[in-house]
């Protein structure tokens, strides 16, 4: 089978799944999601492995049992995020506000009187999807985020598709920075996860323990912009529909772009981030191998 041919039969069972997908109530699908995840979890012996062995690194005094549990509800909640995102040409503008409440809306109206643009940090955790969404149909300022292009460029398009239906504008990982200042320049809003692996180069910075390469894009950003910079996720509800609450990231000492400054930022946004993955860890991507660069603090010293 040739690369195309594929491309366009993993296509075609990603729209039939899609079709399958939206042809049912939200409140469902979200069922179906932890159902999936409970019936697969078992089989996916590889990732299981990396989210047991990411949470003995980060919760070494956890009991395994625990752990076992925690990855377990992980693998629901990003199969239940997966879902919403193909569930995803049913939303309304409405319909999003009403899945996701932002707590503190008032701090986003506040740092936008500063004219400067707006970073919003968010995390694998919860639905990151939902997040973007969020920003776009609270905010009146133009929204862009990064993403990572999918290997299938057909599902690639059609997925960026449903991401721009209510004004997002996604920007492809790597050559996007003239967008990403551009929006700044124009007092929008940049939407950026970077709670993942990041190139062996990057900046070290400590995650549940460990020194970890972590993105410096952020920190850049807002240093060089003046751009403040809010960090939110959305935490999954009993109902199934999210709480977002705005945590703003001091950075009104650190002045000028200089490497103990852009580290220092880093810092603080991944401590902040990483205080909310601890209050609810099951709802965050611990499948993921952020530590495969990592770095032990006997290394650093």
């Amino acid at each position: 089978m040739s690369h195309r041919t594929k491309h366009i039969v993993e296509y075609f069972f990603f729209q039939t799944f899609a079709f399958s997908v939206r042809l049912l109530p939200l409140s469902l699908v979200r069922k179906i999601g932890f159902a999936l995840a409970r019936l697969a979890y078992p089989l996916l012996k590889s990732r299981r492995n990396v989210a047991l062995q990411n949470l003995r690194y980060a919760f070494p005094e956890m009991a395994e049992s625990a752990r076992q549990q925690i990855a377990s509800r992980s693998f629901q909640s990003v199969s239940v995020a997966f879902l919403e995102l193909l569930w995803h040409p049913n939303f309304t503008k409405a319909a999003i506000k009403q899945s996701v409440q932002i707590e503190n809306i008032e701090l986003l109206k506040h740092l936008q009187e500063k004219k400067k643009g707006i970073i919003f940090l968010t995390a694998h955790y919860g639905s990151w999807e939902l997040a973007s969404q969020a920003m776009t149909v609270y905010s009146d300022a133009p929204v862009c985020t990064i993403a990572k292009p999918q290997s299938n460029l057909l599902v690639d398009r059609k997925i960026t598709n449903w991401r721009e239906l209510f004004g997002l504008k996604i920007v492809a990982m790597g050559i996007g920075i003239r967008e990403i200042l551009k929006t700044l320049q124009e007092g929008g809003i940049v939407g950026l996860a970077a709670d993942q692996s990041a190139p062996k180069e990057s900046v070290m910075v400590n995650f549940f323990g460990r020194n970890v390469p972590t993105f410096q894009g952020p920190a850049i950003f807002s240093l060089k912009t003046g751009a403040p910079i809010i960090l939110g996720c959305t935490v999954r509800q009993e109902d199934g529909n999210y709480k977002m609450r705005f945590v703003h990231v001091p950075s009104e000492d650190l002045k000028g772009v200089s490497d103990e400054n852009i580290l220092e930022l880093t810092r603080r946004q991944v401590q902040m981030t990483e205080a909310i993955i601890r209050q609810k860890p099951e709802q965050w991507m611990w499948m993921h191998k952020r530590w495969k660069h990592a770095q032990d603090q006997s290394e650093s010293e």
